[in-house]
């Protein structure tokens, strides 16, 4: 079978526009969230890592993801370098790379999102490469790309909004690389101080909106109709919605600041549209609403369980999506009308897929991740020094008072007496 005529795609030029604009909102989330000594740094090695995914996408990662898949079964063996993405209109391959280019980069974004403040500027360019020229494509080829996922088994995968591998991928990678960098200093001397709060309420909460509608666009563009896509729509709001209430009744039990606030209404909406993906095209409004139920209490663990085990996961990737992209994706095996195994009582084949596509993909990402991040710690290429770490905020704290940065060491000194 021809990876051509496997390309998922139904919603093109607008679903690039839309999936482009929750990139810019995961890069003015990050921005709001992390301490103001980091921001600027931050902000400007998205693009640079854009620039090299997409050369990697260009002349290998697109290749293996689509470059004819069901030939080997597991990974694509043509179409490199840009070869009949455009000549050969009828392929749709121009569509299919810069589309899945852009759910490359909300991969990338969202693991960045975990490993935020501490990790050295050589990091975002390295895994960034890797991911975009085989990590990630592969695990692509194996589903959209028409690999054994999709043929081998007694049902297709079905991950019409990219739970499997978008959001739970990214997020298991971002869990590995908090892991490795360890916490900020001082994150769990006193985890409710101020610092340690979302630095720009405003910004980030201009970035929260547009990742909602990101994965709105996420959410409709492999649906396979017009209708299946109203339906999507629909669902992805009902779900977000009752998530953000749940969450924010869970999250402020115990704490009711502002900052709680945000995190629950806004990454709680965001993790509930992200639960109800792969399955909102074809299910009711109703069983919509139960999963944002089940999506708000999910959240809530997350939530928690990074806290108790010391996970500084500083954009609360684990929460937001890890953990909702892997019930997400077993969901279809339960809920979807066509292919559900609970509501009409349907065989468990798509079940049973979607099963070993969660086990499968997140053990590829756990692996992948473990390697890079930890090729980079043996090399003592991955962690920031605390004193590097320490000198940004001090550069915040003089910018703030209208000082200049400390580049001039008489400048810090007379700062600090």
């Amino acid at each position: 079978m021809s990876s051509t005529q496997n390309c998922p795609l139904t919603f093109n030029a607008v679903g690039d526009v839309i999936v482009f604009i929750g990139l810019i909102g995961l890069t003015v989330m990050e921005h709001g969230v992390t301490r103001g000594g980091f921001s600027n740094y931050l902000v400007m090695k998205n693009w640079l890592q854009f620039s090299v995914g997409i050369v990697a996408w260009w002349l290998l990662g697109y290749g293996f993801a689509f470059g004819n898949p069901a030939d080997s079964e597991y990974i694509g063996n043509e179409d490199f370098g840009g070869k009949h993405w455009l000549t050969e209109k009828s392929k749709n391959h121009g569509a299919c790379a810069s589309y899945f280019a852009l759910c490359g980069f909300f991969v990338l974004f969202i693991i960045n999102g975990a490993i935020s403040e501490r990790a050295k500027y050589q990091v975002y360019p390295w895994f960034s490469w890797w991911l975009m020229l085989f990590v990630w494509p592969v695990i692509v080829a194996w589903s959209w790309g028409g690999g054994w996922l999709d043929i081998e088994l007694n049902k297709p995968l079905i991950d019409n909004g990219g739970a499997i591998n978008i959001h739970m991928f990214a997020g298991a990678f971002g869990l590995i690389g908090a892991i490795f960098l360890g916490p900020r200093p001082g994150r769990f001397d006193d985890p409710d101080s101020d610092e340690w709060k979302i630095s720009l309420p405003t910004t980030y909460i201009v970035g929260a909106v547009l990742v909602i509608l990101g994965i709105f666009g996420l959410n409709i563009s492999l649906s396979p109709t017009a209708t299946a896509r109203g339906l999507a729509a629909c669902n992805s709001w009902i779900c977000g919605g009752m998530s953000a209430i749940v969450t924010l009744k869970l999250l402020t039990l115990a704490k009711k600041d502002l900052h709680t606030h945000y995190v629950a209404v806004y990454q709680g909406f965001i993790a509930g549209m992200i639960v109800i993906s792969d399955s909102a095209y074809d299910t009711t409004p109703w069983q919509a609403g139960l999963c944002g139920i089940l999506s708000g209490i999910i959240f809530a663990i997350g939530f928690y369980f990074c806290r108790l085990a010391r996970i500084d996961d500083v954009m609360n990737v684990t929460a937001t999506f890890f953990l909702p992209g892997l019930i997400g994706g077993l969901l279809p095996g339960f809920i979807t009308d066509a292919n559900g195994c609970f509501w009409d009582g349907k065989s468990g084949d798509t079940l049973s897929t979607q099963v070993i596509a969660v086990l499968v993909v997140l053990g590829w990402s756990l692996t992948w991740a473990a390697l890079l991040f930890g090729i980079m710690a043996i090399f003592r290429s991955l962690r920031l020094d605390d004193t590097v770490i320490n000198n940004k905020l001090e550069g915040c704290e003089i910018r703030q008072r209208g000082w200049q940065l400390p580049g001039d060491k008489e400048t810090v000194k007379e700062t600090k007496q």
